[in-house]
């Protein structure tokens, strides 16, 4: 097979086993793709070292990441086109102290928003104080919990004007005004929050809380009125709020803004991944 076929047969692959991530690892003789499912690996091929390369580059050039630096941790995002389907993918890319790159692809749930929420426990809550609150609603979970998913799950419901701000656009909407970082321009989460209140949001989606900027331009939009969605990586609720502390806001801050915490977790069942959602409305007391 050719590179493109190689590629197309990893996709592929992992569309139909309902992967998570792929991994492509390279050393000075040999390649490796593996997958991961949940906490599981597992091993689907190996190349030789030439030919693990030439397929990270072509995903590389896919995502208009730079093909010659292969130090410097890289991250990119591409709607992949296979002969019936396309899958949104996010890409990085790193080189060891080895000089030896390796790449990392998330499988994006579809636009179509592939999880069913209508029997998950806490979630008609959700969507009853999501739909009558404005402030901060706070998403947190492991990394491939389906936090974005849900965030756009529910922006959907709730109709209206949805800016997004992520790094990289993760899910295609087509409805939603989305837009994407760029250091290289400017374009930090921070600036775009800012830039983007001037638009009269119905709702600002925030991929990422992930710096006491991004963290206070949130807390700020909050304060003025505006309904925020972010994601925030922590292990719990009470972390999730710690998080924050950490980031520098203050306690006044979370009080006067956060509205509900949400801890998301997908669990596998026969008919595939079914999400599990605790939510709690956040009074500090209760945290």
């Amino acid at each position: 097979m050719d590179i493109q076929e190689q590629s197309d047969q990893l996709i592929q692959y992992g569309l139909d086993q309902q992967m998570q991530d792929l991994y492509l690892y390279v050393d000075e003789q040999n390649g490796v793709a593996k997958f991961r499912k949940n906490e599981q690996m597992s091993v689907f091929a190996t190349y030789s070292s030439q030919e693990a390369r030439q397929i990270i580059s072509r995903f590389k050039f896919l995502g208009e990441m730079d093909i010659g630096e292969t130090r410097k941790a890289q991250l990119g995002a591409i709607t992949y086109d296979l002969l019936e389907q396309s899958v949104r993918l996010r890409l990085s890319t790193v080189g060891d102290y080895r000089g030896y790159e390796s790449l990392v692809i998330r499988f994006l749930t579809s636009k179509e928003y592939a999880y069913s929420y209508a029997h998950a426990a806490a979630y008609d809550d959700l969507l009853v104080d999501v739909a009558n609150q404005r402030g901060l609603f706070l998403f947190s979970g492991s990394t491939g919990s389906g936090k974005t998913t849900l965030m756009y799950h529910l922006a959907k419901k709730m109709g209206g004007q949805v800016i997004t701000i992520e790094d990289p656009v993760e899910i295609e909407e087509p409805t939603f005004l989305q837009l994407q970082t760029n250091d290289k321009i400017g374009q930090t989460y921070d600036q775009l929050i800012k830039l983007s209140l001037r638009h009269r949001p119905d709702l600002l989606l925030i991929g990422e809380i992930r710096d006491s900027l991004t963290a206070h331009a949130a807390i700020r939009a909050a304060l003025t009125g505006h309904q925020v969605f972010a994601t925030v990586h922590a292990k719990g609720k009470q972390e999730t709020v710690t998080r924050l502390l950490e980031l520098g806001c203050s306690q006044w801050e979370v009080d006067n803004c956060l509205r509900g915490i949400i801890y998301q977790k997908l669990l596998t069942t026969d008919t595939g991944m079914t999400p599990v959602i605790d939510y709690q409305p956040y009074e500090r007391e209760r945290i």
